[in-house]
């Protein structure tokens, strides 16, 4: 696709990405707040230890974003990424923007030489799968368990 590149966000990137990731949470009716958002990527940003974020520009304009968080995994053995946001906005889907975004960080991964990438899908979100397993991913027999609000319900 002509005119669009894939590079590391920088500090000026900020209002967009927090943008894009907000819209990502609202699709999946996940609520956040746009100010929380704005640190944790300009922690992203400050300390590789957090990981990475990549940006699809179509025209010098943010279309798509990418956050993988870096971590020492015992199950595989080393330093692995977590793909935990992927989001092309809706009116740049199926235009190749996603999978031009994940050969991105595929590439990145690989050159920070990090030993494995996992991600999660949404159970009703056959597009995402559909992308992943094209690249080579594969479902694990696992679900997903989590429990939030440590810091405010003191259990």
């Amino acid at each position: 696709m002509e005119s669009l590149s894939i590079d590391r966000a920088r500090p000026a990137d900020q209002d967009a990405v927090v943008a894009l990731l907000a819209a990502q949470m609202a699709e999946h009716r996940v609520r956040s707040e746009t100010e929380k958002l704005s640190q944790v990527f300009c922690r992203i940003l400050a300390d590789e230890q957090y990981g990475f974020v990549l940006v699809a520009r179509l025209h010098s304009e943010i279309v798509a974003v990418a956050y993988v968080v870096t971590i020492l995994s015992v199950e595989h053995g080393g330093r692995t990424g977590w793909l935990e946001e992927l989001y092309v906005t809706p009116n740049q889907r199926q235009r190749g923007i996603g999978s031009a975004l994940l050969k991105g960080v595929i590439k990145l991964v690989r050159q920070l030489g990090l030993v494995a990438l996992d991600l999660e899908v949404d159970a009703d979100h056959q597009r995402a799968e559909s992308l992943y397993a094209r690249f080579g991913f594969r479902r694990l027999p696992r679900s997903r368990w989590v429990r939030e609000n440590f810091l405010s319900d003191g259990s």
